[in-house]
């Protein structure tokens, strides 16, 4: 069993150690005239350290073997509140401002571990 301690040394040298930059877009839904539903992504929210890993992948998930395939996985501090629904964009990798920034869906249940939160992404194509 991890102590409070100890717990906050993990959390603290998992943060120290995310290189890229990048925010969560939590997905809105609202009603156009016709009475659908129209999601969006806005992109105004707070750059969030993170740290991104582009080996695409799959695994299998639940009782029927499900198989979840993506092209990445990015960790994000413990602290960060994820919507399946939502999306996540990379503004920095290594520090350096990225010519066009990464758009990923996330797809799968985050991931809690004891120093952070692992998602798993698949490029949104723009």
């Amino acid at each position: 069993m991890f102590t409070s301690a100890d717990l906050t040394n993990m959390r603290g040298a998992q943060t120290d150690h995310m290189m890229d930059t990048g925010n969560l877009q939590p997905i809105t839904v609202t009603v156009n005239s016709y009475g659908e539903a129209v999601e969006s992504w806005p992109t105004n929210s707070a750059d969030i350290s993170c740290g991104l890993d582009m080996r695409p992948s799959s695994e299998r998930r639940g009782q029927e073997n499900t198989v979840t395939t993506y092209d990445a996985t990015v960790r994000v501090p413990i602290t960060t509140t994820v919507d399946m629904r939502d999306r996540f964009r990379i503004t920095k990798r290594f520090g350096e401002t990225l010519s066009s920034v990464l758009t990923y869906e996330i797809v799968s249940p985050a991931q809690r571990g004891p120093s952070g939160i692992r998602l798993l992404l698949r490029i949104v194509s723009t």
